[in-house]
């Protein structure tokens, strides 16, 4: 099943579940921005995708990773040369295989970047360099060319990752504009990468400490069908995020967390839970499609995307609910919508339910979050029954909420 992004699940932003949130990441007109989010408290930090060319891993990403990857979001390409550095000297494009030659990011895994893209030519060989297991370095061995996105060329070695420390060096494909410089983990304790602008001979500290966000809304690159390297829009996992995809889900607000396979892949949420439509013109969202994110403390989130803005304005639109918490398991269990019969319904509906709770309410809202009918209900201790009259209300979709103290549980219903 589909919706059309105009056809937004309004009904969510009344707040049908007490842990139940409907939000709005931004990444602004033309996705210039990329932006890292907390599932927690909710908070954003946004910050300009395209004012990097190369990031180097900290230990946030693993400790004592050598990991280097491209903007290739901002359309970097990074292509090996040779394997042997003293080809800097002599670098000559002429009759160059460019394609046989490029190298990506992976979108899988954050610790392996396109300068780790390689086949490697020994055991110790890590993509751009080899680790020298006597004295515990890197040691480059490669040349590579890389092209910015302002169509500039320039040769590249990672000269080195010693202590801590990366060495490089670029220039001009002739030799000319020569930089020798350094980056230092030690700069970005508690960060996943150091950043550096070719461009503007810069280095960049631009990324939060990796232990306050969640999800990193940003466009990057992914291989498709074909082996084509293309630019997409979605949603990558920290390197401590686990994600489980549900797929053909009939009911996504009832779905329980448990059963499902979590994955460290941080593109397990990705960009494809959107498609594009030409007519009419917009982007359709898969609404039979539920996320399950685990965090580091054993939290777990529920994520329904509900809507997409495209290049027009950026904005990621989901819900994100709190499903499982260590500790506060007991309070989301007190109540529980077990069964709603008939369903669809003309006239009365029979609602079993469970309640720990002694007063609890049962209530009907249209898609617009307008409460139409309410009963306030005495429960048993356990299981319950009720009957509620719908034989008034109009033909067409409701949301039935049963709400306790401590929790609301929600069950759509259909009068014909």
């Amino acid at each position: 099943m589909k919706k059309n992004l105009l056809l937004i699940a309004t009904f969510f932003s009344v707040g049908f579940s007490y842990s139940q949130v409907l939000d709005t990441v931004s990444l602004n007109a033309g996705y210039s921005n990329e932006n890292y989010y907390n599932l927690d408290n909710g908070n954003k930090v946004s910050v300009v995708r395209d004012d990097w060319d190369l990031a180097f891993a900290s230990d946030g990403v693993g400790f004592g990773t050598s990991t280097i990857r491209i903007n290739g979001a901002m359309l970097d390409e990074l292509y090996k040369y040779s394997n042997d550095i003293n080809d800097w000297g002599t670098v000559d494009t002429t009759g160059f295989d460019w394609s046989t030659n490029q190298l990506v990011n992976s979108d899988t895994s954050w610790t392996t970047g396109a300068f780790e893209n390689t086949t490697p030519t020994g055991q110790f060989d890590l993509g751009w360099g080899t680790y020298d297991i006597n004295f515990h370095f890197v040691d480059g061995d490669k040349v590579f060319i890389l092209k910015l996105a302002n169509g500039d060329y320039k040769k590249l070695i990672i000269n080195s990752l010693i202590s801590g420390v990366y060495s490089f060096k670029y220039a001009d494909l002739d030799g000319q504009n020569l930089v020798n410089t350094t980056i230092d983990k030690s700069n970005y304790t508690g960060k996943n990468f150091g950043y550096y602008s070719i461009q503007n001979d810069q280095e960049l500290d631009r990324e939060p400490a990796s232990n306050t966000w969640d999800l990193l809304f940003t466009k990057y690159r992914t291989i498709l069908g074909g082996g084509t390297n293309y630019g997409v829009t979605g949603v990558l996992t920290n390197s401590d995020v686990t994600v489980a995809q549900v797929n053909n889900v009939g009911d996504v607000n009832n779905l329980s967390h448990s059963g499902h396979n979590y994955v460290s892949v941080i593109n397990e949420i990705g960009w494809d839970w959107k498609s594009y439509s030409f007519s009419p013109p917009g982007y359709v969202i898969t609404d039979s499609l539920v996320y399950f994110a685990e965090l580091p403390n054993d939290d777990i989130y529920k994520i329904i995307f509900t809507g997409f803005g495209g290049n027009t304005t950026g904005d990621f639109i989901f819900t994100k609910e709190k499903v499982f918490s260590v500790g506060l398991e007991e309070n989301l269990v007190k109540s529980e919508l077990l069964n709603v019969f008939p369903n669809p319904v003309s006239d009365f509906v029979n609602v079993t339910y469970v309640s720990t709770e002694k007063e609890s309410k049962l209530s009907v809202y249209d898609l617009m979050g307008k409460e139409l009918l309410a009963k306030n209900v005495i429960s048993n201790s356990g299981l319950s029954q009720q009957e509620l009259d719908v034989s008034h209300l109009a033909k067409g979709t409701y949301i039935l909420m049963l709400t306790s103290e401590n929790s609301r549980k929600t069950q759509k219903i259909i009068i014909q």
